[in-house]
């Protein structure tokens, strides 16, 4: 908290005027969110450090402002996910992070996507798909967070040609907490059925085998 100067000096007048410099130069300023803070009232704004963000209460707590600088990130792998077994759940691993601002892909765990910030989220994920024979197969693939698996939210694909691809996708939105993690599962009903990305052309780059976007939803 900054703290006004004490009503010292040779006269009122002097205090007043270093009051004045005071006001002038901090009355724009927010206070800072030390913690232990009530938000009783909705409509107090402050600034919380540990969010880097202003924030205001509602609803009895204190609720972060990030607009301006909204949480984001993009990752990709180029490598082959297969199953070793069929109907066992398996993690993609994300080797590429080349965009990120307070999400990221963790340095140990490669298939943990870390959130810094709580918040909403909306995830964006693709992945090319390859069958090597010709029976019928599935693919699901899903999210968990902490490692828990999120409800209602497999994707299920089928193919039953030899070397077809697909490219399965879908999106979502998911809220969570500072230091949360996502991952992204998949398991096969033969293990003919792989996620696997496409190589170059003389007429166009190659393809990923999975790419996730994470983008924060103002609320």
């Amino acid at each position: 908290m900054i703290t006004p100067p004490p009503p010292l000096g040779d006269t009122w007048t002097t205090w007043g005027e270093r009051l004045n410099d005071f006001l002038k130069r901090n009355m724009n300023r927010l206070q800072f969110l030390r913690g232990g803070e009530t938000a009783s009232d909705d409509g107090i704004l402050v600034w919380d450090p540990s969010e880097s963000a202003a924030a205001v209460s509602r609803d009895g707590e204190y609720v972060a402002l990030r607009y301006g600088h909204s949480d984001h990130m993009v990752a990709y792998t180029t490598a082959t996910h297969s199953a070793a077994s069929a109907n066992t759940a398996y993690a993609i691993t994300w080797e590429n992070n080349p965009i990120a601002e307070h999400i990221a892909v963790d340095d140990t765990v490669t298939s943990r996507i870390v959130f810094d910030h709580a918040g909403t989220f909306k995830i964006d994920f693709s992945a090319e798909l390859l069958s090597s024979n010709s029976s019928s197969k599935s693919i699901y693939i899903w999210p968990r967070i902490n490692g828990v698996d999120v409800p209602f939210s497999t994707i299920v694909t089928s193919i039953d040609s030899n070397g077809y691809r697909l490219v399965t996708s879908r999106s979502g939105i998911f809220e969570v907490e500072a230091d949360d993690y996502l991952e992204a599962m998949f398991a096969v009903t033969d293990t003919a059925m792989i996620i696997s990305g496409s190589a170059a052309t003389a007429f166009s780059p190659a393809s990923p085998s999975a790419t996730i976007l994470v983008s924060e939803v103002a609320i």
